[in-house]
């Protein structure tokens, strides 16, 4: 068996950025404007602090003219960090939700072209958390923390160039005595922050797939008094979290080790400054600038420290988005676009060869089955529950591909055929028919080629739906959603989409179960309208609708009957 690739709690996150370089195609000319707007500002934020030595200076030797000049030169620096600041911010940020919609939209694609069997392996909660939940929270740091990361990292970088032109002596006894205790520190958190935001994230997915699941279920779980054990579930999911995230608190609060390590630096500065301006080997200005940049580079630093948690919390949730592009083949960008394929016929025939496929291992719903379904052929497909005939529903629409044999339309392959060309000539109505909430016209417009609404009244006419579709409050504008519409109705609805679509072979998974015979006759009659030169193939369990047919395949057997002889014969 052929399993589906699956998505993993605890995704791979060596190389995630270098992963995601691709996607930043198409924005390298912002990020170089970003980058130069960072270093300009960066560099007039250390200018401001040099400058300011520079005025002590001229104030102490009692230079006037060169006092006036150093402060106007201040004050320009000044408004020039500011403005630089400003708008290195707004590029990084206006890059960042430039970038992060096109993974939306690589995402979502993505997902939309995955295959059906990588979808029903998933929570749908957990497909959202990752479409919405990852990308928000990337777009939060992106906006909130990723600007102050890179001003502060900038800013501590030259402001330690700066020093060193001033006393290379002193800078490195300050670099000496500080960065080996603060790079302990932070490197102790970034080995526990990993596996720690990973877990709060899967928990945090499991309480929102919980959620999401529940609710279109309430009524089911109030009728059935399920509502106790689903609380009992979401509990186990809340205390998971409620853990991940103390955990997380106190993986955190391990930085705070960084305040005493920059004390005891303060401290020992301080002293040999005065050393070293009593001995006249640095001048009051310097001195200055070494007190006002310690503290600038501390302060930098604390900035940074308190980033690496949401910085931590980023590579985590990018890892876990990337995770999904790489389980739905688009992490490579283009990857989700769809392939080219060869181009189908308007009819052909559809052949199954050596057929097989299952959910489990060792398990097999279908081993070695070989079918031929002739153009225009009307078959039915009957059997119990759990025989195979969804499945085989789904391998002739190509929405499964088969764990071994093969599945032709026309002679080609249908694994080799583009989604979209696929589409147009096979289409599957299923039993649960999906709704949009909108217009009656929208949703029945959600077909193969995006139909106009011409089309659309042309289709209801042709198809004998004309007198239902008046009859509701506003015909083809009237708000329908699927708790508006009964199951009899949204088969409607299902059958003018794949009319719209022009099918060369029309697939109907179930598609009168559960409705009253006046609707069920309904259909049938949009089905007579619709079938024409077409191949039909009924799922079904009602007489009525395995009578409309030429030959019937009963499951799981595979026997093929002649529907017309029997009928005869019995006669």
């Amino acid at each position: 068996m052929a399993d589906p690739t699956l998505l993993t709690d605890l995704p791979d996150q060596r190389a995630v950025f270098r992963r995601a370089v691709p996607f930043l195609a198409g924005h390298r000319l912002a990020l170089a404007v970003t980058l130069l707007l960072n270093l300009a500002g960066a560099a007039a934020a250390v200018g401001v602090t040099a400058a300011i030595g520079r005025v002590v200076d001229a104030a102490g030797g009692g230079d006037r003219p060169g006092l006036l000049c150093r402060v106007l030169l201040l004050l320009l620096l000044v408004a020039g960090s500011g403005v630089l600041t400003w708008l290195s911010r707004y590029w990084l940020i206006r890059t960042g939700e430039h970038v992060l919609a096109g993974l939306r939209e690589r995402a979502a694609a993505a997902v939309g072209a995955a295959p059906l069997r990588f979808l029903e392996a998933h929570r749908s909660g957990e497909l959202l958390r990752r479409l919405t939940g990852e990308i928000d929270g990337l777009a939060s740091f992106a906006a909130a923390t990723l600007p102050d990361l890179a001003t502060a990292a900038t800013v501590l970088l030259l402001t330690v160039v700066m020093l060193a032109l001033y006393s290379w002596l002193l800078t490195a006894l300050l670099l000496l005595a500080f960065i080996p205790p603060a790079l302990l520190i932070v490197r102790a958190f970034h080995r526990r922050a990993g596996a720690v935001y990973a877990e709060v994230a899967s928990a945090e997915a499991a309480v929102s797939s919980g959620f999401a699941e529940s609710l279109p279920a309430q009524e089911q779980l109030r009728i059935s008094g399920s509502v106790p054990r689903w609380l009992e579930r979401f509990a186990r999911d809340n205390d998971r979290l409620q853990k991940a995230q103390s955990t997380e608190v106190r993986t955190e609060l391990r930085l705070n080790q960084l305040a005493l390590a920059q004390a005891v630096c303060v401290a020992g500065l301080l002293v040999l400054g005065a050393v070293m301006v009593g001995r006249g080997a640095l001048s009051v200005g310097a001195a200055v600038v070494f007190v006002l940049a310690t503290r600038d580079i501390f302060h930098r630093f604390e900035d940074l420290a308190g980033a690496i948690g949401d910085a931590r919390e980023a590579h985590v949730r990018l890892a876990r988005l990337l995770d999904l592009l790489r389980a739905t083949g688009g992490e490579r960008p283009g990857a989700s676009a769809g392939t080219t394929g060869p181009d189908l016929p308007a009819r052909g025939e559809l052949i199954l060869t050596e057929v097989g496929f299952g959910y489990r291992e060792g398990r097999n719903v279908l081993d070695g089955l070989t079918l031929t379904v002739d153009s225009g052929e009307r078959l039915v497909i009957a059997g119990e529950t759990g025989s195979g005939k969804s499945t085989l529903g789904k391998l002739l629409a190509g929405l499964y591909a088969p764990d071994h044999g093969t599945v032709r339309f026309a002679g080609h392959d249908l694994a080799a055929v583009d989604a979209a060309r696929l589409r147009s000539r096979i289409v599957l109505v299923p039993q649960e028919v999906p709704l949009v909430d909108g217009t009656l016209a929208e949703n029945l417009a959600m077909a193969a080629g995006s139909p106009d609404r011409a089309a659309v009244a042309r289709t209801v006419d042709l198809l004998g739906l004309a007198d239902w579709v008046n009859s509701l409050p506003y015909g083809l504008d009237t708000t329908v959603s699927t708790r508006t519409l009964s199951a009899g109705e949204r088969q409607l609805v299902a059958v003018a989409r794949a009319a719209l679509t022009d099918p060369a072979v029309l697939i109907l998974d179930e598609a009168t179960a559960g409705v009253d015979h006046g609707t069920a006759a309904r259909i049938e009659e949009a089905l007579s309208a619709l079938a024409d030169d077409r191949t039909l193939i009924v799922i079904a369990h009602r007489a009525d609708t395995v009578a409309r047919g030429r030959r019937l395949l009963e499951m799981p057997g595979g026997r093929l009957t002649d529907i017309v002889r029997e009928t005869a014969d019995s006669a």
